[in-house]
């Protein structure tokens, strides 16, 4: 008896941490580094079909090239990679990240599809992917952010460059 209990708790225990390294298929945008290979999946957060509206947008990292997922630092939340709720509703939030807080991205559904949509130079595109090239020092220092997308007027892709 005791042999089967503890064997349906193994089980159980290596079924969970499968589903924890499984990384979902789509995702509303990532963020990347020239710093190494990990980047961060930026995923809409659902509550029975709508926004939740306390955190519409849940953020992990994926590190060793997709092998396995963490979640962000204390640090990482509040210094840069963290998601700021400016307004949410039942279909829809604005929310920005904290190291850049003049890009809001806006969270809807664009054709059917969950969606982030950010504003730059007067065209809005569908955000796929923030890179950053940092600078390695003592301290290191963001020179650039390149912002990737589509833009949702011409359908062409973008990539428009910031420096904070």
């Amino acid at each position: 008896m005791k042999h089967s209990i503890l064997s349906a708790l193994l089980y159980l225990l290596s079924s969970l941490s499968i589903l924890a390294v499984e990384i979902p298929k789509e995702h509303i945008f990532v963020f990347e580094r020239n710093t190494n290979t990990n980047y961060i999946c930026y995923d809409i957060h659902l509550e029975n079909g709508s926004l939740y509206q306390k955190e519409p947008l849940t953020a992990y990292w994926v590190l060793c090239e997709g092998q396995k997922t963490e979640g962000l630092t204390f640090l990482d939340r509040k210094m840069a990679f963290g998601v700021k709720v400016i307004k949410a509703e039942k279909d829809e939030a604005l929310v920005y990240l904290t190291a850049y807080k003049d890009l809001n991205i806006r969270i809807c559904k664009y054709k059917g599809k969950w969606v982030g949509i950010v504003k730059l130079h007067g065209h809005e595109m569908i955000l796929q992917k923030m890179y950053a090239q940092m600078k390695q020092s003592i301290y290191p220092r963001c020179e650039y952010v390149e912002i990737h997308g589509t833009d949702i007027t011409t359908g062409e892709k973008r990539c428009e460059r910031i420096t904070p």
